[in-house]
């Protein structure tokens, strides 16, 4: 399947945010190949796989991006505590050796996104 391209205004702040998630949801995609962009984005509530996948791309977001935490409640229309839970959920596991490595695996995948994304739109 052909990956879809993202252009955006390299100046915009908002824009910017909107595309460090799409290269954090686009790069744990890769690590749950059977999950739809859609379902890590709105997991449905009996998919607590895609519910995991979200909390990961929330916790790359904040963690390896910077975005604060606020604006990542606001961006996604969450509650500043659900976003705090999902940070304290991946923290969590991140103490699991095997976890982080997969884990720094997807982040990887997402710098190499967010790279070609910023390629793009230059």
């Amino acid at each position: 399947m052909p990956e879809r391209r993202m252009s955006f205004n390299l100046h915009s702040a908002q824009e910017r945010e909107h595309a460090l998630y799409h290269a954090c949801v686009m790069a744990v995609r890769e690590g749950f190949p059977y999950l739809t962009v859609g379902e890590i984005i709105d997991p449905p509530h009996e998919m607590f796989d895609a519910a995991l996948a979200r909390q990961i791309a929330l916790h790359m977001l904040i963690r390896k991006f910077n975005v604060p935490k606020r604006r990542v409640a606001r961006m996604q229309e969450r509650s500043r505590e659900s976003v705090y839970r999902a940070l304290r959920i991946i923290d969590d596991r991140c103490e699991n050796p095997v976890f982080l490595a997969y884990y720094a695996a997807m982040a990887e995948r997402a710098d190499a996104a967010l790279l070609s994304i910023f390629e793009e739109a230059a």
